[in-house]
């Protein structure tokens, strides 16, 4: 199952022309690391805390949302 949700994430990045890299068992984008173990993704955004995802839960829309997101800045008052 990890094979196949990374496969499909990596056809959506490029479908999508996001940037990234594929380091061994993570992807790495501009937003976000994904590390993919036998269990689950965990999911590493800055600022934000770490999230594990099991793959018999993945939701693949709210996941990709999640990492190709663009950072929003609000303005200093």
């Amino acid at each position: 199952m990890m094979n196949q949700a990374r496969q499909r994430i990596v056809q959506f990045l490029q479908l999508a022309h996001c940037h990234f890299r594929v380091e061994g068992q993570q992807i790495i984008t501009a937003n976000a690391t994904l590390h993919f173990s036998e269990q689950d993704i965990s999911i590493s955004r800055h600022g934000k805390p770490v999230r594990s995802m099991p793959y018999t839960r993945l939701n693949l829309d709210r996941l990709l949302a999640l990492i190709t997101a663009q950072s929003v800045r609000r303005p200093a008052h």
